[in-house]
């Protein structure tokens, strides 16, 4: 059983290398855009829904996050396509920079080989290429580094990621909370709450207890809640255990923990701010991937293991041909 918690701790390590090495092949000096998509899938996906969440707030640009092969009608000559797969072989991203190119977009890439890479480099397209040997989800802070040399290089903007070394010094206290998270979650299923700021964060957490402990979760966001899966925990059984991530003084935030409490039904709070949205994504993301590994582990499962993944990538193989 490969002892992805390691990973998980070194973080910082990977983050400090990764930072130290991403270098942007095949630069181009870019136009300014009509807009930016991202494309990737799992774990490689969720960075585009990170990084998009925050360029939302410092561009005037249309931002897309796309998690299909296909891509929307308006991405065409004039948009940027970051085309993010740590693989490098994950198809439904392949056929979506296939089809970026077919319409005269441009096009970057972030992996640690595989066919994307080959493409990449036979197309003279800017790319990535980052450190291989890991799983896609713990790739987190390398494949994070990798699209913060992309936009930095072609783009002007800073997502600010150094600053994420300081937030994973801590691993005691990381452990500590992480093992609190597991400890509540354990015998329930869980609920991750959260603002659409820290969506992409919920998200991740569903995901990584999804492989990790090989549970089945949900995802609510603030302030969509309000209007639907709020009614829902009025007839709710039991058998929920309700995480609702915090970052900074949101007091929407604190009425849905409050609410749903006062329904009976167990909530935790976890307060990820850390200062800047990507350390606070950054530190969360963390918490919530150590959190996982101990709850599979204690359920006596292989966090390392995604047979089903497996088996739906060698399905897909045969209705999107190479």
């Amino acid at each position: 059983m490969r002892d992805i918690l390691i990973e998980y701790i070194n973080w910082g390590q990977q983050l400090e290398l990764a930072l130290r090495s991403s270098r942007t092949a095949n630069l181009i000096k870019l136009e300014p855009v009509d807009g930016v998509v991202f494309t990737g899938m799992g774990g490689s996906g969720i960075v585009g829904d990170v990084v998009a969440e925050y360029l939302e707030e410092v561009t005037e640009v249309p931002v897309a996050v796309v998690k299909s092969y296909r891509l929307p009608r308006y991405v065409r000559k004039g948009w940027l396509t970051v085309a993010i797969s740590y693989s490098g072989n994950t198809l439904e991203t392949i056929y979506a920079v296939r089809e970026a190119v077919r319409r005269g977009a441009t096009v970057a890439a972030i992996s640690s080989g595989g066919r994307l890479l080959e493409v990449a480099r036979e197309l003279h397209l800017p790319y990535v290429a980052i450190e291989a040997g890991l799983l896609p989800r713990v790739a987190f802070p390398s494949l994070l580094a990798g699209t913060s040399a992309v936009l930095r290089d072609l783009l002007g903007v800073d997502l600010g990621l150094s600053k994420g070394l300081r937030v994973l010094e801590d691993v005691d206290g990381a452990l500590k909370l992480s093992e609190r998270l597991a400890a509540f979650l354990t015998g329930g299923v869980p609920v991750f709450v959260a603002t659409e700021e820290l969506y992409p964060l919920a998200l991740r957490a569903k995901n990584e207890f999804n492989e990790n402990s090989k549970v089945v979760c949900k995802v609510e966001v603030i302030p969509e809640w309000g209007h639907n899966d709020i009614v829902g925990w009025e007839g709710s059984r039991r058998g929920f255990k309700v995480v609702v991530f915090r970052y900074g003084g949101n007091s929407l935030t604190d009425f849905a923990a409050r609410y749903i409490a006062e329904l009976g039904h167990e909530v935790e709070v976890v307060d990820v701010d850390r200062g800047s949205y990507i350390e606070s994504i950054l530190y969360g993301s963390w918490v919530v991937g150590l959190a996982s590994v101990i709850l599979g582990r204690s359920l006596g499962v292989d966090p390392s293991e995604t047979r089903s993944i497996v088996a739906y990538k060698e399905f897909l193989a045969n209705l999107l041909p190479p």
